[in-house]
This record gives structure tokens, sequence and C-alpha cells, in this order.
């Protein structure tokens, strides 16, 4: 099996809660968090290797405030 794979399946228990959609507050705090992080590490930037990661969470956050905290 290809190394990169074996690395995230051994750590995949720690990220999937963090790419799904959220179902309540906490979950919804969990994600801005985890958004802040990756951005703080270079997600900012979308040609960094987070950037993708940066606009997938974003989205998720956008849908869930889409819903629960209409402006």
């Amino acid at each position: 099996m290809n190394n990169k794979i074996t690395t995230a399946l051994s750590h995949w228990a720690f990220v999937a809660p963090l790419l799904q959609r959220p179902n309540n507050e906490s979950d919804y705090q969990t994600l801005v968090e985890a958004l802040d992080a990756v951005l703080d590490a270079g997600g900012a930037d979308e040609t960094h290797s987070l950037g993708s990661l940066a606009d997938y969470l974003g989205n998720l956050i956008e849908e869930y405030e889409a819903e629960h905290h209409p402006v």
C-alpha cells in the first residue's frame, strides 16, 4: 500500500470529524477553530497545500451559518 495512504489511514479517526458537516453548535465551533488553525498554518494562501482544506472547511461553516445563523 502507498505510504501516504497508510499514513492517512492511521490518522483518519482524528481527521474525519473535521471533514463532516456540523450537527450542532459544538461541532460548528470545532470547525471554526480548525479553520482558524489551518489558515494560520498557511491555508490562507490558496496555493498552499492547506488551501483546499481551508476552502472545504469554510464551505461547511458557511452552510451551517446559512441554516442556523441567518443574517
